[in-house]
């Protein structure tokens, strides 16, 4: 990429074979900085296989907790993370679990002869209270040495108020973790762009990265996008998370 401090990462490798196509072809094309991948995603085979295609690009781990299978038990996770959140406040998910499906997820990758070089997760997860301690210690017991956080210029001009306040949330939760993530000798980045219009990126979006990126030219950037092919089945089964662009992410990245 143009902007040296700027990496942009494809996520949700794994989860759909039409999405992993978007997203090899992007890395192919040099589009992109890297891909994180989900270790319990339906398609995670293919995507593997499909990585072979290509060299010397960054793969990361992106954790999951919700919608799909459990790596542990077999069974499907909480249906999204509202849900999902709402049971580990309360106590109904407890922590040994989370510890061990977040270490077989991480060993699945490692096993599949991927050399993860970041953590992340869906819908930003790991960013929660006790989930994080567990990320950190994970991240340096596999010598993986950056793990993502949301710290994304707030803007009520965007619209998207409940959006804007859940933002908010995690940006509050991301100062928190980029605290302790230093703190174990680990990396992050310092800015990131795509929680506000995540599915729905826009050129507008990338132009902000790299406007931000000039500006604060030692500083980490990260632009997070949910580029990938579309067809019948990815738009069915995936209704539930709004009108994903997939297709249109895609075509502004090339």
């Amino acid at each position: 990429m143009e902007n040296e401090n700027l990496y942009v990462i494809a996520d949700d490798l794994g989860l759909h074979t039409y999405i992993n196509d978007g997203i090899i072809f992007l890395l192919k094309e040099g589009k992109i900085n890297g891909a994180s991948l989900m270790p319990n995603g339906e398609a995670f085979e293919d995507a593997v296989k499909k990585l072979k295609q290509v060299s010397s690009v960054k793969i990361g781990i992106h954790l999951n907790l919700v919608e799909q299978k459990s790596l542990i038990s077999g069974r499907l996770m909480p249906k999204n993370h509202r849900l999902f959140f709402v049971k580990y406040l309360f106590g109904f998910i407890r922590g040994k679990y989370i510890q061990e499906e977040l270490e077989a997820q991480i060993d699945k990758i490692i096993q599949a002869d991927i050399k993860p070089a970041f953590l992340n997760s869906n819908q930003h997860l790991h960013l929660l209270l006790g989930i994080m301690a567990r990320v950190i210690g994970l991240a340096k017991k596999y010598n993986i040495p950056y793990i993502r956080i949301v710290n994304e210029p707030v803007s009520l001009r965007k619209g998207k108020f409940f959006r804007q306040a859940q933002l908010l949330f995690l940006n509050f939760l991301s100062q928190l973790a980029k605290n302790k993530i230093k703190k174990a000798g680990l990396e992050c980045n310092d800015y990131f762009i795509g929680f506000i219009n995540a599915g729905v990126l826009s050129k507008k979006d990338i132009k902000e990265a790299k406007k931000l990126s000039g500006k604060c030219p030692s500083k980490i950037i990260e632009l997070g996008c949910h580029p990938g092919y579309e067809n019948n089945d990815l738009r069915i089964k995936y209704k539930h998370w709004g009108n994903y662009n997939w297709q249109k992410e895609l075509n502004f990245l090339k």
